[in-house]
């Protein structure tokens, strides 16, 4: 049996956390051993991992419950009907992840102060200048300094990811 029949059939809070943490230290490892490229490509998604996690904690899901892809779909088409969100591209996105968890909040009467909802969307725009889950595909070798940059936010939002549950 192969990799892809060992994944399981669904998500889970508990598993995008576990994905971000090893993809991270991945990531790091990666850039140590001077790929760059796989490091940036590694956080960014150790960045998306957390970012959903984040997003269905918010909506009451508990580590273990499965989410599917549907729950992911339901999530963006939950943004636009119900918050307004504008979210045209792919469920990779992580400018509109970090929007859907600040207006999530808000929307459930939680809202996440300005200062700090200020520095989460600072953060995820680090990365995101950085990092899009195609970027394998072309020969650019990422800047030092945005592999320091892209890394700070990352683990900056790995630090934080309770306080954005609140």
């Amino acid at each position: 049996m192969g990799l892809i029949a060992r994944l399981p059939a669904s998500h889970s809070v508990r598993n995008f956390r576990r994905a971000a943490r090893l993809r991270y230290s991945e990531a790091n490892r990666a850039v140590t051993a001077g790929d760059r490229l796989i490091g940036i490509y590694l956080a960014g998604y150790a960045a998306e991992m957390t970012l959903k996690a984040t997003y269905f904690r918010i909506t009451g899901r508990q580590p273990t419950d499965p989410i599917s892809m549907e729950d992911l779909y339901k999530a963006r088409t939950h943004a636009k009907m119900t918050l307004g969100l504008i979210w045209r591209d792919n469920l990779h996105n992580l400018n509109r992840w970090g929007e859907l968890i600040v207006e999530e909040r808000r929307w459930r009467a939680n809202p996440i102060p300005m200062a700090f909802a200020s520095r989460i969307s600072t953060q995820i725009i680090q990365v995101a200048n950085n990092w899009r889950e195609d970027m394998r595909y072309p020969g650019n070798q990422p800047r030092s300094g945005e592999v320091v940059v892209t890394f700070e936010a990352v683990r900056w939002l790995l630090e934080n990811e309770s306080r954005l549950v609140r």
